[in-house]
């Protein structure tokens, strides 16, 4: 065989063994799937504004956490957070609540895992007479105990107002923002 035959037997063989080194890992899509498992029961249980079932998410873990968009808005301690998800439950209609997370990546390392999505949420006003549509970003930390992943640590943050960010060319020339009003909706 002459060298040009021999450089591109090796060249088609890396390119066709790419695919089988770049795949995930059969343990990669696992947590993957239980991460989002993890996500999708969170707003399963916030949307029948099940308190108890949205609790059981959260690990056994006195200094658990969730931060919303806005200044002041961090809430620690499970009883805090519990009372913050009650809150939560007066700013739309019971089963109102639906998701899609076309967005999401994740990861894990022995027991401690990360998540981070990028959802369209649509709930309903309290009176159920005006729906709303908006656009949340989700990260959260997790551990794994006996039960399955648990939420440690959620950040959920949406613009609160109707402008996005300032076009590229007027990036330059736009005042400081002023901080972020509470969302007017819950979490994801």
């Amino acid at each position: 065989m002459n060298k040009y035959r021999v450089l591109l037997a090796a060249t088609l063989g890396c390119a066709l063994a790419m695919p089988v080194v770049a795949a995930p890992s059969p343990e990669a899509e696992k947590a993957s799937a239980e991460l989002k498992a993890a996500l999708r029961q969170h707003h399963e249980a916030l949307n029948k504004q099940d308190i108890k079932a949205l609790m059981a998410l959260y690990a056994d873990d006195p200094s658990v956490a969730v931060m919303g968009t806005g200044p002041g808005e961090f809430w620690k301690g499970k009883a805090v957070v519990e009372e913050t998800y009650k809150h939560f439950f007066e700013t739309f209609k019971a089963g109102s609540l639906s998701h899609e997370c076309p967005d999401v990546s994740g990861g894990e390392d022995g027991s401690s895992a990360w998540l981070m999505a990028s959802c369209i949420m649509k709930d309903t006003t309290p009176d159920g007479k005006e729906p709303r549509e908006f656009g949340l970003n989700v990260s959260a930390v997790l551990k794994k105990d006996k039960a399955g992943w648990k939420f440690q640590a959620m950040h959920f943050s949406n613009l609160s107002g109707d402008e996005g960010p300032p076009p590229e060319e007027d990036k330059a020339a736009a005042p400081a923002a002023a901080p972020a009003a509470a969302p007017a909706a819950a979490p994801a």
